[in-house]
């Protein structure tokens, strides 16, 4: 066959093409009307609050789960998920976790030296330790991880000072989807760093090992109050153009 007796090369308005475009725009619009509009979005944003009192109706395994899917769904530096969960519903060990954030909190008292101000460090310590009222804690857990930038600066001897915070991001990442989600499904809950304060003593209850450790405690369950709207800085207080 000659050149220029070859069939001519399909146009974009072949049938074929088209009907491969119509069910391109039919699996959009399913996935569209799936997915929950930017308003939506919005409002679940702005409508999440931290809890601090809740109700002793417990938290479904299928909640959890849907939870949990949603923290795995974080991004993550070159996708390496260095998180991992522990749902803790006992209630002996969620009271031996406050015991250990109340008995360090003595003993850092300790050594302050005026009264006064003892007095005003110990009165921090229901805000370090209301984590046992949730029927559910979950305790995330950072495992480590070295950027691409990490490893070839060492590679090279040069300092990587200026990534100590790239192993934090996604765990970090991973909060918010769970606390997003938990708040969906009608759940409060207080992301708590406040807990670390007893952070080895922790650690050694939920047997976590080196090179892991606690990032944070996430208590959640129905609440049992409604927080007002904590006030918001102006957008465009917080954000410039170059």
């Amino acid at each position: 066959m000659r050149r220029t007796d070859r069939p001519a090369r399909l146009s974009l308005g072949a049938p074929w093409q088209r009907k491969t475009e119509e069910n391109y725009r039919r699996r959009c619009a399913w996935r569209y009307e799936k997915m929950m509009n930017p308003e939506g979005l919005l409002e679940i944003l702005k409508s999440r609050r931290s809890v601090r009192k809740f109700l002793p109706d417990p938290v479904p395994e299928h909640d959890i789960e849907k939870i949990i899917t949603a923290a795995s769904w974080a991004p993550s530096g070159t996708n390496h998920q260095n998180w991992h969960f522990t749902v803790v519903r006992s209630p002996e060990i969620k009271n031996s976790m406050v015991a250990a954030v109340k008995e360090q909190v003595i003993e850092y008292s300790k050594n302050i030296t005026l009264v006064q101000a003892q007095q005003g460090f110990l009165n921090y310590t229901n805000y370090f330790s209301f984590f046992n009222t949730a029927p559910v804690v979950i305790t995330v857990i950072k495992k480590p991880y070295d950027s691409v930038t990490q490893k070839l600066m060492r590679r090279y001897g040069l300092s990587d000072a200026f990534m100590s915070t790239t192993d934090v991001q996604g765990p970090a990442a991973a909060i918010q989807n769970l606390v997003l989600m938990a708040h969906a499904l009608g759940y409060g809950t207080c992301w708590m760093t406040g807990p670390l304060i007893a952070k080895e003593k922790l650690e050694k209850i939920l047997s976590i090992q080196e090179p892991d450790s606690l990032l944070a405690l996430i208590p959640i369950g129905r609440p049992a109050h409604s927080p007002a709207a904590p006030r918001r800085k102006e957008v465009k207080g917080i954000v410039n153009y170059l």
